[in-house]
């Protein structure tokens, strides 16, 4: 197992950044061709596929969270030079999210009428969103070692792997999702479950090239597993990151279902609305993707300088990445903004839902330069094991900002979808500004693993 490249120079944050900028390109077309295929179908597969969605992504909070401080635990023991112990949390992680999978997946077919109940999910598209939630709770434990298994390639620099991989798992779910959901190739069509089938294929499939491939790397190896002794000094940090990172996942993941279910109880055109929301979210994709990758990079790059005892080259590093990547983005959204109404006649046939999308477009373009900050923002915190800000900051913006004024705006002043998403402008802005004072003014390095003396994962590294 080599001694990673720590370098934190441009040339060297730019091969750790393209490579997670195309695979997140890549995730976003997969999403697109989804959100396509169902739109070619009808409206309500369109809407009960987001709403479906939505929920998937709030039952991955958990591994959002273990994921969160694996990527703080291993990038600041590569940084302090600690081999074993990041091979240590490797394994710890890529164990725990095939558990955690499982246990999860279980508890969403159990209880998934109730859900889809409790998120008012209209009668006219509920049997769909039954079928749709069924399958994908079935893919649900191979997402999540998919997803974990990436994040450990990224923290340990090794990002051409999961690259090559997302573009193997991008090809097979376009061919499945096409062949199957519309019967393109001579495939039999079986409609939107042919949609939720490829993604099941598709997530197998990237879980199995991960492991292997991390396996071939040296970091996922029978030595990769950890002893009780290891788990009892090196669980604590893995654990104080992660609680609230997982806390904060779910307050905004929440929240955003609770988004879905102002959208879907608006007094007029729910559906076409909800359906809006669907497809503008898979189109802000393009925008919000690229910069997760920023946001991966900088928590890597924070945690490597911070695990070598450098807290102010984590600090310069992490504010020319919010610059770098707010600028970028907000020259795509530029060159997206005169193309709205075609982007929304591509992704739906429907004259109410491309009216709805163009909505979306409207207000989410124009919060590119905040969202993408902020995203970022939230990078730095994850690679400092600062996320105690990232609950705070998030949640108290979405909860107390963004779904008050939207049912305001959406269900009283305004009575449509738009005020919803004018309500998502202003607590995005809000949002950076807080999180802007807390990287200037707060000691977020003081998170991050001691170098010596007072914590045991750091006494026993081995």
């Amino acid at each position: 197992m080599p001694t990673p490249d720590l370098s934190t120079s441009p040339r060297a944050v730019w091969r750790l950044t393209w490579p997670q900028m195309l695979m997140m390109y890549l995730v976003f077309f997969m999403g697109f061709i989804t959100v396509w295929v169902a739109g070619q179908i009808s409206a309500e597969v369109q809407a009960a596929l987001g709403m479906v969605t939505q929920c998937a992504i709030f039952l991955m909070v958990v591994i959002m969270a273990v994921s969160s401080g694996a990527t703080a635990a291993v990038s600041q023991s590569l940084g302090a030079l600690k081999m074993r112990r990041a091979q240590r949390y490797v394994g710890t992680t890529v164990l725990g999210s095939l558990g955690l999978g499982l246990l999860v997946a279980v508890g969403g077919w159990f209880f998934g009428d109730g859900i889809l109940r409790l998120l008012m999910v209209p009668e006219s598209i509920l049997p769909i969103a039954r079928e749709l939630w069924q399958v994908t709770m079935l893919a649900l434990p191979a997402q999540y070692i998919y997803s974990a298994t990436g994040v450990m390639f990224r923290a340990t620099r090794q990002v051409l792997p999961p690259l090559w991989v997302a573009a193997l798992v991008c090809v097979v779910n376009l061919l499945a999702c096409l062949g199957f959901g519309l019967g393109w190739f001579g495939l039999p069509a079986f409609g939107y479950m042919g949609l939720v089938w490829a993604n099941l294929g598709a997530q197998c499939l990237g879980a199995v090239c991960n492991c292997l491939l991390l396996a071939h790397s040296g970091y996922l190896q029978r030595r990769s597993l950890p002893s009780p002794r290891w788990l009892k000094a090196g669980l604590p940090y893995l654990l104080r990151v992660a609680l609230p990172a997982g806390a904060a996942q779910i307050v905004w993941q929440s929240g955003y279902l609770t988004l879905f279910v102002l959208v879907a109880s608006l007094p007029l055109d729910s559906v076409n609305a909800l359906a809006g929301l669907t497809a503008g979210l898979r189109v802000e994709a393009l925008l919000f993707l690229p910069g997760m990758a920023f946001n991966m990079t900088v928590a890597v790059l924070v945690g490597n300088s911070l695990g070598a005892g450098k807290p102010q080259e984590a600090k310069r590093v992490a504010l020319n990445m919010v610059g770098l990547a707010a600028l970028a983005m907000s020259l795509v959204a530029a060159l997206l903004w005169p193309f709205r109404r075609e982007i929304a006649e591509l992704l739906s046939q429907e004259p109410g839902t491309q009216a709805q999308i163009v909505s979306y477009l409207t207000y989410n373009l124009l919060s590119t330069p905040f969202s993408i900050a902020s995203t970022v923002m939230g990078g730095i915190m994850v690679g400092a094991g600062a996320t105690q800000y990232n609950l705070m900051v998030y949640g108290g913006t979405f909860w107390l900002v963004r779904l008050p004024l939207g049912w305001l705006l959406g269900h009283i002043l305004w009575g449509t979808a738009s005020g919803v998403f004018a309500a998502m402008l202003f607590s995005q802005c809000l949002q950076t500004c807080i999180m802007l004072y807390v990287v200037l003014c707060r000691d977020w390095a003081r998170f991050a693993m001691k170098r010596r003396g007072r914590h045991h994962a750091e006494r026993k590294p081995a």
